[in-house]
């Protein structure tokens, strides 16, 4: 990948670099919507939604015609993916522009709160190439007093947002030979419930390195790929977007 937009919503970026640091390792400088409404402009400046009809061949002699919805570049542009770092200061964003300064939510506000996060995402995962979103986690004890590390979003959104995401990778750090290594959680257990591969390929733990999931993916044939990275503030959710560019190309 040569072009990767990043949208940065807390500043992270700072850990890849300042923002030439970050243009010349994406192709592109960060944006850093400040709130809803501009990540929402400033999306729909960029991307527009398309209808496409496709034909599928059922049989050597039913042939089906199927009208699919599309994001694509405005203009032609061309774009490899689309980051969002992360997606809990996102929905944060929204969460405000609800409440206002009352920053309260109404019981009707979690309705829209909902909607307004699942269009968003719907919209996103209809962009060609590879989209990656990055999010905060907190505890949740669960009856049985086990813990399970869940994503850090207000209201339903955090039961269902794996859904949208072929790879759910929980971040943690280990010490090996002396050194603290970041790596990835693959595999669902327990604690890290929302974890998974749809390819299957990956080890159930791997270092954070974005080659090894684009390369399941590919083997895989997967025509884009869908990218969510969970875990605690600190443990490389930021710097592993870095391995997007691969070393001949840096």
């Amino acid at each position: 990948m040569k072009r990767i937009l990043l949208f940065d919503t807390e500043d992270g970026s700072k850990t890849l670099g300042g923002e030439s640091s970050v243009q010349k390792l994406f192709g592109c400088p960060p944006l850093k919507p400040d709130s809803w409404a501009t990540f929402r402009d400033t999306l729909a400046s960029i991307y527009v939604e398309k209808k496409v009809e496709v034909e599928k061949k059922i049989t050597p002699e039913l042939t089906v015609k199927e009208i699919q919805s599309k994001t694509v570049l405005k203009n032609g542009t061309q774009m490899d993916g689309i980051v969002i770092d992360t997606f809990s200061e996102l929905s944060k964003k929204f969460q405000r522009s609800l409440t206002g300064s009352d920053d309260k939510m109404k019981l009707q506000q979690w309705g829209v709160l909902k909607s307004g996060l699942d269009k968003c995402l719907e919209f996103i995962m209809k962009i060609p190439g590879v989209v990656i979103a990055t999010c905060h986690t907190k505890i949740q004890i669960m009856d049985d007093g086990s813990n399970e590390e869940i994503p850090y979003i207000d209201g339903s959104t955090k039961d269902d947002i794996s859904k949208w995401f072929d790879f759910v990778l929980y971040t943690f750090t280990k010490r090996v030979k002396g050194k603290e290594v970041y790596m990835w959680r693959t595999r669902h257990s327990a604690r890290y419930a929302n974890a998974k591969d749809r390819t299957n390929l990956l080890e159930d733990e791997i270092p954070q390195d974005f080659q090894l999931v684009l390369e399941a993916a590919r083997k895989k044939g997967f025509d884009n790929c869908r990218i969510l990275i969970l875990g605690k503030a600190g443990t490389g959710k930021t710097q592993s977007l870095s391995t997007l560019i691969k070393e001949e190309n840096k």
